[in-house]
């Protein structure tokens, strides 16, 4: 665990208003789409997912076991629910579920694309710190209520 990590996690009391920080984002979400392309916008949510990978690097992890488990120790401290990872044949099947359904203030309807765009950003910048082929990437699979399915490999 890194020091932003280590530090988030022993925080204790959250500073601000949880409800006002969610209205922020929504707000910032919409800026960003109604600046950006889709794609522009989805590059941004991924890059910060890869910021979210580096709070919690996984250079220790050896399999999938330890890998859910640290990642796990980043979800439950954000209240994001858990992840199952599970090798097959040709990749990584990533089931991440207990996800928030919403995002307050998001009347523009953004969190769905935000939290599949960031948790892409997050596994496939694990994944590649384990040392993912360039071929190999991340990917959206299903985002049903509170359960996205992801895919890395081909």
């Amino acid at each position: 665990m890194n020091e932003t990590t280590h530090r988030f996690m022993a925080a204790g009391p959250v500073a601000a208003d949880p409800k006002g920080l969610a209205l922020l984002s929504a707000m910032t979400a919409a800026e960003i789409w109604a600046s950006a392309s889709p794609a522009q916008a989805r590059g941004f949510y991924m890059a910060v997912g890869g910021r979210l990978a580096a709070a919690q690097p996984m250079d220790e992890a050896t399999d999938l076991a330890l890998l859910a488990t640290r990642a796990n120790m980043l979800w439950a401290a954000l209240d994001w629910g858990h992840v199952d990872l599970h090798m097959e044949d040709q990749g990584i099947a990533i089931r991440h579920e207990g996800l928030p359904h919403a995002l307050d203030g998001d009347v523009d309807g953004h969190w769905r694309e935000i939290v599949s765009s960031v948790l892409e950003g997050v596994y496939d910048a694990w994944f590649r710190a384990l040392g993912s082929g360039a071929t190999l990437m991340t990917r959206t699979v299903d985002f049903n209520g509170g359960t996205l399915d992801l895919w890395h490999g081909h």
